[in-house]
């Protein structure tokens, strides 16, 4: 769409939220073939609607891709909630210009509802969540995480 603040081309990951991170790997070993890699878990800076906290974070990735999936753990009382088991909950995109993407998905009417991170919701936030009317959360990532992440490029 012209346009748009993010490239599907940029499409990195579709992201799960489940209650059983590790049990959630293992079915979907056993049953897409997929193993993991990236992921643990951490304490984060977060900035929420209603206001910033400090979050305990449990996830992993796929280790195939590009396209990888996500699991991340269930966070009651925040966004990242199971709504129906199976959903998607968001999906992620590298950017080179997390604000500027930020700023212009904004604009089309989708409101910023985390950032990730940092406890500033300032310029220069690496990980930001906007959510669509439809419910679907848009996770906008700074590309120079890639390496970190996956240890090399892979879009």
């Amino acid at each position: 769409m012209a346009g748009s603040p993010l490239d599907h081309r940029d499409l990195f990951h579709t992201g799960i939220v489940v209650d059983d991170v590790e049990l959630a790997k293992e079915e979907l070993s056993a049953t897409l073939g997929v193993t993991w890699g990236a992921g643990g878990s951490s304490a984060t800076p977060v900035v929420l609607v209603d206001g910033p906290r400090t979050m305990d974070f449990t996830y992993a990735y796929t280790n195939e891709g590009p396209h990888r999936l996500e699991l991340v753990a269930a966070r009651p009382g925040t966004l990242w909630t199971v709504t129906a088991p199976g959903a998607a909950h968001h999906l992620g995109y590298w950017s080179d210009d997390v604000t500027a993407a930020s700023a212009a998905l904004e604009a089309q009417g989708l409101p910023r509802v985390a950032t990730v991170g940092t406890l500033d919701v300032g310029a220069g936030a690496a990980i930001v969540l906007h959510q669509a009317r439809t419910g679907l959360y848009v996770e906008v990532v700074d590309r120079t995480y890639e390496a970190a992440l996956f240890g090399s490029a892979t879009s």
